[in-house]
């Protein structure tokens, strides 16, 4: 009786060990990468809107300064 159950038990984990290791891929890296690299694109996005509105600031500031200071 003892074997058979222990012969039971190695074949439910052998049948169910293909399902559980996709699982545990998709839980344990898949999902932490997409994770990580969503924060780091929304992190770059951020990044380089913020640069555009400075450089546009920028250039629009030097234009008055220069309209109004270096009247050649």
């Amino acid at each position: 009786m003892k074997i058979e159950l222990l012969n039971e038990f190695y074949l439910l984990q052998r049948s169910m060990a293909p399902v559980d290791y996709q699982e545990v891929m998709e839980e344990r890296v898949y999902v932490p990468i997409k994770r990580a690299n969503n924060k780091m694109t929304t992190w770059i996005s951020e990044r380089g809107h913020m640069l555009m509105n400075l450089d546009v600031r920028l250039n629009s500031s030097l234009k008055f300064l220069r309209k109004k200071y270096l009247k050649f």
